[in-house]
């Protein structure tokens, strides 16, 4: 559920504004003045979107504002103004403000911009769940795996030649097709298409664009993503899921740079280059008939396959002590890194979700963790609940393992502190109810 900070010195704006936000299932938190609100912020609240007037005595929507800014937090903010206050509003916007709404407004206005925010950062994170790591074209690693991938990427990226990215999910596939075109030209235009999340009967349409009168509702020229790209690189993203109606047109655009829009006979050339990735085995699909054996051969003329987490170990340390830094940084925290149980849990590991697990468990940590250092206690049950589905075979011996070095730290903590659970607990940095939950779970006793 995103969590709202609604800021208003008005109590009735701030009830009304709670009710509606509520009514659209947002979990909703008022406060009545500037500073109220950044002293929650500073208490380390987690809030996905501020929604705050422009004007309040003592700390105002700037002053908010300027927190943020000043303190590296990046959550939306919303400015709610009178007619009088909006130079002063564009002002914001230009300063980092997202939108401002205007009084007196009505419950759709509200709603619309707040869904906005909310689909513009789920787009973001669509896009690019690792570009975090992405540094001034350096990637996070320390295997010869990912030093070879990049040797690759630098002798391929001024190459106008198709490249097929391959891997698991969550493993970057994305991130390297962006350093391709960085290390080429970062500002050349870079389209990134999703396959499986445009309706098959509107992918012609989205692709190659239209003509007015194409179909019902073409009620005007709508030039298409290729169009768009024209000059830099389309990122086809689990090119496995492209329609089988769509391939043979895609084929012909790699194979001669042209195309015709939808409901025309005008000819287009681009000069495109294209990059796909998928998590598929597209070799398979091709077997079954559910992938162009021309189209297939077309795309991997490059191949760069991306081995899972799993497979290069020295990459998740370093990966851990980066998303460490990155997520104190932001949250306020002063965590310096794990304990050496949690390092050996993590190389042992199977991580089936590979970087994007490792990201997502570090950041909840990290908001969990109030201490220093991040203790086996504070991400286990992460892993105990992190798998998905049935589990194989490898997944299920990694669990037992790391299941095997909690029980060992629980039992070796237990009996320094003579079976005591409060000094247990105190020592291992958890409740007494966790440390009871585990010891249950573990069937640990002193006898």
């Amino acid at each position: 559920m995103k969590r709202v900070l609604v800021v208003d010195d008005e109590a009735n704006m701030c009830i009304v504004l709670k009710m509606n936000l509520e009514k659209d299932g947002f979990s909703v938190i008022t406060a009545g003045n500037g500073r109220e609100a950044v002293n929650l912020l500073e208490d380390n609240n987690i809030f996905d979107l501020i929604i705050s007037d422009l004007r309040m005595p003592g700390i105002g929507g700037m002053g908010i504002l300027e927190y943020l800014k000043k303190n590296n937090k990046k959550i939306p903010l919303i400015f709610i103004t009178a007619y009088g206050s909006i130079e002063t509003a564009v002002e914001a916007m230009k300063m980092g403000a997202y939108d401002f709404i205007t009084k007196p407004f009505n419950r759709n206005v509200i709603r619309h911009t707040v869904r906005s925010v909310f689909k513009m950062d789920k787009l973001e994170n669509e896009n690019s769940f690792l570009r975090e790591i992405f540094n001034k074209g350096d990637l996070i690693y320390r295997s010869k795996s990912m030093k070879d991938i990049m040797d690759m990427v630098k002798k391929i990226a001024k190459v106008p030649t198709p490249v097929l990215i391959t891997g698991e999910s969550g493993t970057g596939k994305g991130l390297i097709a962006r350093m391709i075109h960085n290390m080429d030209d970062e500002k050349k235009p870079f389209i990134r298409i999703n396959c499986p999340s445009i309706p098959p009967t509107l992918f012609e349409s989205e692709l190659f664009g239209f003509q007015r009168g194409a179909f019902t509702g073409a009620t005007k020229d709508f030039k298409g993503k290729l169009r768009i790209a024209d000059g830099g690189i389309v990122f086809l993203d689990e090119i496995a899921d492209l329609p089988l109606n769509i391939q043979p047109k895609l084929l012909r655009l790699l194979e001669d740079s042209s195309f015709e829009p939808l409901g025309s006979n005008t000819t287009i050339k681009i000069s495109t280059r294209f990059i796909c990735a998928t998590n598929h085995n597209i070799k398979k699909l091709v077997e079954q008939g559910a992938f162009r054996k021309d189209l297939y051969y077309r795309i991997n003329t490059i191949t760069i396959n991306i081995p899972p987490l799993r497979e290069k170990p020295q990459d998740i340390l370093p990966l851990t002590e980066y998303f460490i830094k990155k997520y104190s940084t932001e949250m306020g925290k002063k965590i310096e890194g794990i304990s050496e149980e949690v390092k050996e849990a993590f190389l042992n590991y199977n991580w089936p979700g590979n970087v994007r697990e490792l990201k997502n468990l570090i950041e909840r940590a990290v908001v969990l963790n109030s201490e220093k250092i991040i203790r086996l206690s504070d991400i286990s049950l992460e892993f105990d609940t992190g798998q998905a589905g049935p589990m194989d075979e490898d997944n299920s011996r990694q669990l037992n393992r790391l299941s095997a070095v909690e029980k060992k730290l629980l039992t070796d903590t237990l009996n320094i502190c003579g079976w005591n659970i409060s000094k247990t607990a105190r020592k291992l940095g958890i409740t007494r109810s966790t440390l009871r939950y585990r010891m249950s779970k573990y069937k640990l006793n002193s006898g």
